[in-house]
C-alpha cells in the first residue's frame, strides 16, 4: 500500500473536504481526488484510482446502485461504501452488490486508514455482526478457481506480497490484486490468512515442506 489515489464519491462538501484531509495525513497515499456524485466519478476515468469511498445516499444515482456502474468504469478498483447509518441491511446490499467493504462515517480516521489497508490487501472490511450473511467457504470447491488463481493462491499461501507474486507470475500488481480479491470471495474469506486455512485443508495448494 503506496502511492495510492483515492476517489471519494459524497454529495457533502464538508464530509468530502474533512475525509480529504485524514487521508492526506498518511504518507502512503499520494492523491486525493473528489466527485459531489456517481456521474462526476465517472470523470475521473483518465486516472489510475486505487480505491473509491462512496456514500451510499445520495442524489440521483445512490452509492449502491453505482457500485455496478463504478465497477463497469473502473474495472477491479475496490469500493468501501460510506453510511450515516449502522443498518445491517445497508451493510449486507452492500456486501451483495460487490462492494468490498462498509464503514459507518462515524468511524475514527484510524479505523478509515486501517479499513483501507486491508482492502488494498484483497481483503474484505465489514463490521462484525451476526446477522451479516457471508458465503460459508465450506460450500466453495477447488474447482471453481481457475487455473491462475490456483497459482496465485500457492504463492500467496507462501506468504508473499502481491508486489512478489506479480513479478513471478509476470502480472501487474493491479491483476494479482485482482485475482486475489477474488480468490477470497471464491473461498468466501475476508483475508489471506484465511485464505491459506481453507487452501490447507482443502489441498488446494502443495505447500513445500
Amino acid at each position: 500500500m503506496e502511492n495510492l489515489c483515492i476517489l471519494i464519491v459524497d454529495d457533502h462538501d464538508l464530509f468530502r473536504a474533512g475525509l480529504n484531509m485524514i487521508l492526506k495525513q498518511d504518507e502512503r497515499i499520494s492523491s486525493v481526488l473528489e466527485a459531489g456524485s456517481v456521474m462526476e466519478a465517472l470523470e475521473h476515468g483518465q486516472t489510475e484510482i486505487d480505491l473509491i469511498l462512496s456514500d451510499i445516499q445520495m442524489p440521483g444515482l445512490n452509492g449502491l446502485d453505482g457500485i455496478k456502474v463504478l465497477k463497469e468504469k473502473f474495472g477491479s478498483t475496490p469500493i468501501i461504501m460510506l453510511s450515516a447509518s449502522h443498518d445491517t441491511g445497508d451493510m449486507q446490499n452492500a456486501l451483495e452488490s460487490g462492494a468490498e467493504g462498509f464503514l459507518p462515517k462515524s468511524s475514527s480516521a484510524e479505523m478509515i486508514i486501517k479499513s483501507i489497508a486491508a482492502v488494498m490487501t484483497g481483503s474484505q472490511c465489514f463490521p462484525e455482526d451476526k446477522d451479516l450473511e457471508r458465503k460459508n467457504k465450506n460450500d466453495k470447491h477447488p474447482e471453481e478457481l481457475t487455473a491462475r488463481q490456483l497459482q496465485v493462491l500457492s504463492l500467496l499461501c507462501e506468504g508473499k506480497p502481491n508486489k512478489i507474486i506479480a513479478r513471478e507470475l509476470d502480472l501487474s500488481e493491479n491483476t494479482v490484486r485482482v485475482h486475489v480479491s477474488a480468490i477470497l470471495s471464491l473461498l468466501g474469506v475476508a483475508s489471506r490468512s484465511e485464505a491459506m486455512l481453507v487452501a490447507q485443508k482443502q489441498k488446494l495448494v502443495q505447500l513445500n515442506a
